[in-house]
């Protein structure tokens, strides 16, 4: 029986009605699948694969949910190797404030420590998002990395 799926899976035609920037989608696949989660982060971070030992979505929805719903929260919150925050986030409309929108959501995940602990016990946080558009026209990348640094002297924070 599990053969037949596989193989119904394989030789299936037609249109995809729902693609990786529809929310359910984006977070179906990269929960349902770890291999998939692993090699996307991987990629992404330029780490082999066998670097991940363990990675864990912090924020896991009810994969029983509606396609077609509006309420899932498109970011996903992952723990990598027990020591290193990872947000992944989807922007499809360009609202004209990513830059402010993603440092949100770095500081936010920053901001994890209780009373009394110390400001070097904070976890390191990678943000990483998936735009839909050109952040920036007259400088197009695919693959951008920014850091936060003195401007003067280009030393890093």
């Amino acid at each position: 029986m599990e053969n037949q799926k596989v193989l119904s899976f394989m030789s299936a035609t037609g249109k995809i009605d729902y693609n990786m920037t529809n929310n359910y989608m984006f977070r179906y696949i990269l929960q349902k699948n770890e291999k998939v989660l692993k090699g996307l982060i991987s990629s992404l971070l330029r780490l082999d694969p066998v670097m991940i030992k363990s990675i864990v979505i912090k924020n896991p929805i009810n994969l029983a949910g509606d396609v077609s719903g509006k309420e899932f929260i498109l970011d996903i919150n992952i723990m990598l190797n027990d020591n290193t925050l990872i947000n992944l986030e989807m922007q499809v409309a360009n609202e004209s404030n990513w830059a402010e929108r993603s440092l949100a959501y770095l500081c936010r995940a920053y901001d994890q420590l209780y009373k009394g602990q110390k400001y070097e016990e904070a976890l390191p946080v990678i943000h990483i998002g998936f735009l839909d558009f050109t952040l920036h026209p007259e400088h197009p990348e695919f693959y951008a990395t920014y850091q936060m640094l003195n401007i003067k002297n280009h030393l890093l924070l």
